[in-house]
């Protein structure tokens, strides 16, 4: 048996917080005044400040596979670095690991 994510647990115990992260999701994922990567791409750099290398690598990909270049990826990284620091940068190093 699989344990439960924590938005699984979220919605069981809140569905009005899982109504707004569905709200959060959807938007995040729709082209609209920022173009959904670049979305993506922000969301990687918080992340990656905030110590989360799986959110890191999930957003990074996801960025990826909507239209980012590595090079984007890459130039993100260094704007966390002049912002947040070497620590961070280490962190948004996780946007580049490969699927597997």
């Amino acid at each position: 048996m699989t344990e439960k994510s924590w938005s699984e647990i979220l919605s069981e115990h809140s569905p009005e917080l899982a109504e707004l992260l569905e709200k959060d999701s959807q938007f995040m994922a729709a082209d609209s005044a920022l173009p959904a990567w670049i979305k993506y791409l922000m969301a990687m750099q918080m992340d990656a400040i905030f110590n989360k290398p799986a959110g890191v690598r999930y957003y990074g990909q996801r960025a990826r596979a909507l239209g980012a270049s590595k090079a984007q990826v890459i130039e993100a990284i260094q704007m966390v670095r002049m912002f947040a620091g070497r620590p961070a940068m280490v962190n948004a190093a996780e946007a580049l690991r490969d699927e597997s």
